[in-house]
């Protein structure tokens, strides 16, 4: 399998930073909400006309919105990144959709525990790009929503954490050798369900059971939450999403 992340390296140094594109998925499912996926601005269609971004069949709804902090500022030091919303909008479609992240965000405590998903692509492997590959992306970046830093008419704003920030955390609590994330599911007669998954792979070609070996049947289609089964469906020289630590499950109180 060819390294994506490679490809998308090479992609950034022929291109220039506005063929760049990035995706912000809040996932509220946990605390009672609902899944909203969200693009900074459109894209320009064949017509030249600007649509929501589609990527891996997630249509990403335009809300403007600026970040910061996503990087390491320092050795052993997780990111603690700002994600800004702008709310006021006079595009009614835009409108409504900002109007539906500041609902939820009121009914469901600012988003405190909320997943907030980050991927990063280029235009080209979008569903309607010259080359589409949904799995041609930067990697899967996950973050907890911990507090709502400002709210004006203008703008929300939410301080995250990465997901990985086990600080303060008691082993063998939340440290898990098994992933996380969830896998999409089945539907028999519908397709595959995204709705609750934070697991990016949405491939349906290349299917695999609970026990990682390679079937045609969809009903069958499961993950066994192991870093095995991260290979199976990313490949052995990708950057792999897996949400855990395969080396907890080496030791023994």
């Amino acid at each position: 399998m060819v390294d994506l992340v490679d490809a998308i390296a090479r992609e950034l140094h022929q291109f220039s930073t506005d063929d760049e594109i990035e995706l912000i998925t809040v996932n509220a499912t946990k605390i009672g909400g609902s899944v909203l996926s969200f693009a900074a601005a459109p894209v320009l269609d064949g017509a030249g006309d600007p649509i929501a971004p589609v990527f891996g069949g997630v249509t990403y709804q335009v809300v403007p919105f600026e970040s910061e902090g996503w990087d390491h500022t320092s050795a052993g030091t997780l990111p603690q990144p700002i994600i800004r919303f702008k709310i006021a909008r006079e595009d009614n479609d835009q409108g409504s959709t900002a109007a539906v992240l500041l609902a939820m965000s009121a009914q469901l405590d600012h988003f405190l525990g909320a997943k907030v998903l980050r991927l990063r692509t280029m235009r080209q492997f979008l569903d309607d790009g010259a080359t589409p590959d949904p799995q041609a992306h930067m990697g899967l970046e996950v973050y907890d929503v911990t507090r709502r830093s400002l709210e004006d008419p203008d703008q929300i704003e939410y301080q995250l954490q990465s997901a990985l920030d086990i600080e303060d955390v008691v082993l063998p609590g939340q440290v898990l050798n098994f992933c996380r994330a969830v896998y999409r599911v089945y539907v028999p007669g519908a397709g595959f369900d995204y709705l609750d998954a934070t697991c990016p792979y949405v491939d349906e070609v290349n299917l695999f059971t609970a026990v990682d070996e390679a079937t045609a049947d969809f009903a069958l289609d499961r993950c066994s939450h192991q870093l095995s089964g991260c290979k199976a469906r990313f490949g052995d020289n990708a950057i792999l999403p897996f949400e855990g630590w395969p080396a907890v499950g080496k030791f023994r109180a």
